[in-house]
């Protein structure tokens, strides 16, 4: 049989499980706020029920995983490579530009636009994302280890180092071929010694963790644990104007079957009962009916709108509230612009301190290669949201002659090995620039080019004049 690792040389490809073999499949108990509430009280005892809530109620309520898509999206991921404790006096440009070419292919194999948005999520649901690298010669593959299993040991590098607990294949056993090598040598070490070897340490740079709250090592703290609550609410209020609506749409018919001065009926009563139960046969589900002897008035479940409310826009508010998003963001009916982009703001220094951390990840498997060592990646503080201001930044250092060229085209979306490429193929190759040249008018020609010494600018048509515009032409 083919070991792991060839066939992942040879397919490029990471396997996570062999379906025909697969005995375990995820589970999630329905909570109540009850269990929220409790897990709340001790987050470090409930760590594993807590994180099992917020993955549960992340595939459930479409709240909470708007908000957690809101926040993974307020960076575009846009970095560049730069020099690291490079001496330019004496740095050799053949070595520099070599490594530099081999730091952006690293870089490109990582796949940063699609796999790291994955530990954006995770951290942002879970506050933990723990991983390990599949490396080979054109791709590196993130896989995510099973949180339940993992703890945080050490730092090394500004990184968090994964500890393991190699128990898990004592009930995963068929999965353990599709971890690395690694993995199969320190279980091997953990079945020889059960009692100290259960829990090891999982060999850096390759693996490591990103966690969103950095000041709390010990134990992970799902970021908007606290809002689950608020999430519990809004489905309340949602039964609870369900009730009420259908209240609000119920009726009741009354027959009343009079008596004379004697109390005697003026009816026969079982006439008057069939004529009830005929009535009642043909009446709608929503509409009631009785037979009584005495007057009864109105029956009516329609609200008086005094001081009425909307429970249910009111809760998702007190959601975003809690959540510390503007709730403008989702409901534009009262959005103003500048609240917008302030509260945006806000919230992207929350999204950009995970990124931080990600950065140091990859700065710290760059330079445990001989060729990354002099070179550094810096993640750009820039989303789809504040893309042209960062453009606009970028581009006026550029015209006073700071080396923003980069940082620039990033902040476009063009990554610096997609920038050198297109560049060679519109220019080298293609020749687009000869190719594709702007009609001559005003604005393409030199000032000696068709200059006349006429001033002003060109005389608008007659239908483009105002009235005012039209009297002073009439005028001149």
């Amino acid at each position: 049989m083919i070991g792991i690792s060839s066939k992942f040389a040879v397919l490029n490809k990471l396997i996570t499980r062999d379906l025909n073999k697969n005995t375990n499949t995820p589970t999630f108990p329905l909570y109540t706020k009850e269990n929220i509430q409790e897990y709340l009280k001790n987050p470090y005892t409930y760590e594993k029920q807590l994180r099992n809530a917020v993955t549960y109620i992340y595939g459930a309520s479409s709240h909470f995983r708007r908000i957690i898509a809101y926040f993974a999206s307020l960076t575009d991921l846009a970095y560049v490579v730069s020099p690291y404790r490079i001496d330019p006096a004496s740095a050799n440009k053949k070595t520099v530009a070599r490594n530099y070419r081999r730091v952006l292919n690293t870089m490109a194999a990582m796949s940063v636009r699609t796999q790291f948005p994955k530990i954006l999520t995770v951290c942002l649901r879970e506050d933990v994302f723990y991983g390990t690298l599949w490396v080979t010669s054109d791709n590196i593959t993130i896989q995510q280890l099973p949180s339940d299993y993992c703890a945080i040991s050490t730092i090394e590098g500004n990184v968090p180092n994964v500890s393991f607990d190699f128990s898990y294949f004592d009930s995963h056993g068929d999965s353990l071929p599709f971890y690395p090598a690694e993995f199969t040598a320190k279980y091997n070490a953990y079945r020889s010694d059960r009692q100290n070897k259960r829990w090891q340490e999982l060999d850096a740079p390759n693996s490591f963790a990103i966690k969103c709250n950095n000041d709390i090592l010990a134990y992970a703290v799902p970021p908007f644990a606290g809002i689950l609550r608020e999430i519990y609410d809004i489905e309340d209020y949602k039964a609870l104007k369900l009730t009420k609506t259908a209240l609000e749409n119920y009726a009741m018919v009354v027959m009343t079957l009079e008596t004379d001065e004697d109390g005697h009926w003026k009816l026969d009563y079982d006439k008057a009962k069939e004529f009830w139960r005929n009535l009642d046969a043909v009446l709608p589900e929503e509409v009631g009916s009785v037979l009584t002897p005495m007057p009864i008035d109105k029956i009516s479940f329609e609200r008086t709108h005094t001081g009425d409310t909307d429970n249910v826009a009111e809760a998702e508010s007190n959601l975003f509230s809690a959540a510390g998003v503007s709730s403008l963001l989702f409901d534009n009916a009262k959005a103003s612009a500048n609240a917008l982009v302030l509260s945006i703001k806000a919230d992207q220094a929350i999204t950009f301190g995970i990124v931080k951390s990600i950065e140091d990840m990859v700065n710290r498997f760059l330079w445990a290669q001989g060729y990354g060592k002099n070179f550094k990646v810096t993640f750009l503080d820039c989303s789809p949201f504040n893309r042209k201001e960062v453009g606009d930044m970028y581009i006026k250092a550029c015209q006073y002659g700071l080396p923003f060229i980069s940082m620039y085209a990033a902040s476009q979306g063009l990554s610096q090995i997609e920038m050198d490429s297109m560049s060679f193929l519109e220019n080298d190759v293609l020749n687009l620039p000869e190719r594709f040249k702007p009609l001559e008018s005003s604005a393409t020609q030199s000032a000696g080019e068709g200059a006349t010494d006429e001033g002003g600018a060109p005389m608008k048509d007659v239908d483009e004049l105002s009235e005012s515009g039209e009297q002073n032409r009439e005028d001149a």
